[in-house]
């Protein structure tokens, strides 16, 4: 028998697809830490959980400086892998607490330094600990956006291999240039290890001075920390379309080497760095310190919009995007209907980012020339994705006319 109704009956149909950018600027530190679980990822909410895991912030230690600065600017999410076993970390150690020092006073680990003594030369571990960031978004659901590895990234398997990792998940290498002066530093770029043209990496020069609130001195730290904080900062308030160049960095006492600044002169320091494809810091007398560089290390021998950071990290974001939705159109019969959802939730999508400038404009359509009847019959489609990046605002040009 029929079930009869004279009425009304409501009945759920399916759910529309709203693809949505995840979080864009998770950031991966790989260094070294007095104390702490090793050869693991773990997720690190606030200073306080990184205190608790990693101890305190003494000078020769990679970890704890790097959280310092990072959640100095705004809550994030730090996946952090400490290299670095605890009694080695302990012989480090004077009776003090205090990192061991050589006879000209500095750390003996020689943190920033291009060639490391055998004793204290980490490299292959801080290569093993990047590579755990590979799967820790099956094993843990999130995985890094940005990489850093503060003190070691100027060894070239170790920012190779942060190259290679951020290419593998959509995201940036944060390498720090290490050089005694500008002029070295440009020299360096077209050598070695700094000679990259990937628009996954960003270059950071030079490295910079902050107080060391534990021990109460000025100790050295990459600009690629406060590179990944300015980033988190900046997406948290602007959105991740929007470059972290000229975020004012909180914290930086001071530079290792001098970097001359200037909004109009092409040969200043920040000029001919950004020149490179280098991001630098910009200083003007009450506008304190200011990240300065838009650019990733794909520049200059890429011009184009998406070798510039902010466009990447759109590009980025749509991407994974896409993956994220797949899930929702796997395994459905590719009828009209199914191809019409995909390019339907897709376009809606690149609207959304287009109404708010993330990029110019964006297309989803499905192309029947790529789409033999052979392929279709074996489950596969082909999309077309067609996108106009935004690029950021580098340089302002007035023509000055006098009228008489």
């Amino acid at each position: 028998m029929s079930d009869y109704l004279h009425g009304i009956e409501i009945k759920e149909g399916e759910k529309k697809v709203v693809i949505q950018a995840g979080n864009t600027s998770v950031i991966a530190l790989v260094g070294t830490a007095p104390k702490g679980a090793v050869n693991e990822v773990k997720l690190i909410t606030s200073l306080s959980a990184g205190k608790a895991e990693y101890g305190d912030d003494i000078a020769g230690f990679t970890i704890p400086g790097a959280l310092e600065v990072i959640f100095g600017s705004m809550n994030a999410k730090v996946l952090v892998v400490n290299v670095l076993a605890r009694e080695k970390a302990g012989v480090l150690l004077e009776e003090d607490g205090r990192m061991t020092r050589d006879e000209s006073g500095k750390v003996v680990t020689h943190l920033y330094k291009p060639v490391l003594p055998e004793a204290v030369d980490y490299t292959a571990a801080a290569v093993g600990g990047i590579a755990l960031l590979e799967n820790c978004g099956d094993t843990l659901g999130v995985k890094p956006n940005v990489i850093i590895a503060p003190g070691y990234s100027q060894l070239a398997p170790v920012a190779a291999r942060m190259v290679a990792v951020a290419e593998k998940l959509n995201g940036f290498a944060v390498v720090d240039v290490v050089a005694d002066s500008v002029q070295a530093a440009l020299t360096a770029r077209n050598t070695g290890v700094y000679n990259i043209t990937s628009p996954a990496a960003v270059l950071c020069f030079p490295v910079v001075m902050r107080y060391n609130s534990h021990e109460g001195i000025n100790a050295e730290i990459g600009l690629s920390a406060f590179w990944a904080g300015a980033k988190a900062l900046r997406d948290a308030e602007k959105g991740y379309h929007i470059s972290p160049s000229n975020t004012e960095l909180l914290g930086i006492a001071g530079l290792t080497v001098e970097v001359t600044s200037s909004l109009t002169d092409t040969a200043a320091d920040s000029n001919l760095l950004n020149g490179a494809g280098i991001v630098t810091v910009f200083r003007k007398p009450g506008a304190g310190t200011r990240l300065w560089g838009n650019w990733t290390a794909a520049y200059p021998a890429a011009k184009t919009p998406d070798g510039m950071i902010a466009p990447r990290a759109v590009r980025m974001a749509i991407r994974e995007a896409l993956v994220d939705a797949t899930l929702n159109y796997v395994d459905k019969t590719p009828t009209k209907i199914a191809i019409d959802m995909v390019t339907e939730d897709v376009n809606a999508f690149l609207r959304g980012l287009a109404g708010k400038d993330a990029i110019v404009e964006g297309e989803c359509r499905f192309a029947p020339e790529k789409n033999p009847a052979a392929e279709v019959a074996q489950g596969k489609l082909t999309f077309v994705l067609a996108v106009e990046y935004q690029s950021s605002l580098e340089r302002l040009t007035f023509e000055e006319t006098v009228e008489y």
